[in-house]
């Protein structure tokens, strides 16, 4: 199956994108993040016990509704793979970031939003929830590219998506791959729990600036220089160890402090401005602030509080 959609008159400006979306997964409204036309396509092959496409479109947001869900009698899980772009999923609380090479996970029998604030390209394993490890339905964080495994994995995964898709629907292939891929997808957990084991191996001095760090976050004062003299240590030793995590000192707690702004944003009962919320994760400069968040979430802080109001209305 293959469909595309461009912009049609101003009534319509994603086509007949709403109606492919729901022929090649379930029921979602597309929204808009730019103004700007809108064109994307969708290759599919049904792979059983799934269905495999291959998503290729402009910048844009998909919401999963209650109402669709009301009119639903689809019980999947959406395993997303990204190829090209960035793409933010909200489910349940749960906010995943998912690079090229990730993958994130959204449950169709509940509301989400997934959005891609640049052009994207991924492949969609639509997946029976009852194949899906039960783990994962609890806490979807697929980052795969954290390990020289889960790397590995997802290198697989794109291969055998390739091949489902390259595949005449008449041959076994398709079906051979998809049983595969959904191993490979059962596999993901044990991928992720070497993420701890690796931890393991860091030094306990780091273990316990990683834990300072967290427990401090909100001071404005931390950085290496504060680490070094609450740890009686060098400036240049705690870079050292930093080194090791492939994040700088300050890249450390500013994705920390990003992550505490987020979860304030998202929740409704933190009546504060954003200037105030970033001052109170410890940013000084909210310019920076500002920098920073729309490069991890792909959008303003502000534009990132008006999608998240709009969604949970």
């Amino acid at each position: 199956m293959e469909l595309s959609a461009r912009q049609g008159n101003s009534n319509r400006p994603f086509g007949s994108w709403a109606d492919d979306l729901a022929v090649a997964f379930v029921q979602l409204e597309p929204r808009r993040v730019a103004d700007l036309p809108f064109r994307g396509a969708i290759v599919r092959q049904d792979a059983n016990p799934i269905r495999v496409s291959r998503v290729t479109a402009t910048k844009h947001r998909v919401l999963r509704l209650r109402s669709h869900i009301a009119r639903s009698t689809d019980d999947l899980c959406f395993i997303n793979l990204q190829l090209e772009g960035v793409g933010r999923y909200l489910q349940r609380g749960h906010v995943q970031i998912c690079a090229p090479g990730d993958m994130a996970l959204v449950d169709t029998t509940e509301p989400f939003e997934i959005a891609n604030t640049h052009d994207f390209r991924l492949f969609c394993f639509a997946v029976p929830r009852h194949l899906v490890p039960s783990c994962l339905l609890g806490s979807p964080r697929l980052s795969l590219t954290a390990t020289e495994m889960g790397r590995a994995l997802s290198r697989t995964l794109v291969a055998y998506a390739d091949l489902c898709l390259t595949s005449p629907f008449s041959s076994e292939i398709p079906a051979l791959g998809g049983s595969h891929i959904v191993d490979l997808i059962s596999q993901i957990p044990s991928t992720l729990e070497q993420v701890s084991s690796e931890s393991i191996k860091v030094p306990v001095l780091l273990s316990m600036m990683i834990d300072h760090i967290d427990r401090h976050i909100v001071d404005p004062d931390l950085s290496a220089v504060a680490l070094a003299r609450q740890f009686h240590c060098s400036e240049r030793y705690v870079h050292k160890l930093f080194s090791t995590t492939e994040q700088t000192v300050g890249e450390h707690i500013n994705a920390r402090r990003i992550q505490l702004c987020t979860r304030n944003l998202l929740d409704p009962g933190v009546r504060k401005t954003i200037s105030e919320i970033a001052y109170a994760a410890g940013f000084r400069d909210i310019s920076y602030f500002n920098h920073l968040f729309k490069r991890s979430l792909g959008m303003a802080p502000r534009e990132f509080r008006r999608s998240m109001s709009a969604t949970n209305t």
